[in-house]
């Protein structure tokens, strides 16, 4: 998680609030115990994890190995049906699942 990316977020927000005295302190870095920027910290961790899952999904499903198998009823994706994608959407981490 990048702290540069939450820092400019609560800029903005304490700046459209009328704060433009914090959002300068926090412009220039400073400002990190401030609930509005650790509340930016928190949302782009949240999301940061969210979309790991969601990259790890597309990665197995992406990766030849999962589709290709001399008989279909061999191949990772017969077995999956789906259950990679529907995890990582619901928030659970199957990673290495369909691993040896």
């Amino acid at each position: 998680m990048d702290i540069r990316k939450a820092r400019k977020a609560a800029a903005s927000y304490l700046a459209a609030q009328g704060k433009a005295v914090d959002a300068e302190i926090v412009r220039k870095g400073g400002g990190d115990d401030f609930p509005e920027v650790a509340i930016a910290v928190a949302l782009l961790r949240q999301d940061g994890d969210e979309l790991g899952r969601y990259e790890r999904a597309l990665r197995s499903y992406a990766d030849p190995g999962f589709w290709d198998a001399e008989i279909a009823e061999a191949a990772l994706a017969y077995h999956d049906q789906g259950l990679i994608a529907r995890a990582a959407l619901d928030g659970r981490e199957l990673f290495a699942m369909h691993r040896d």
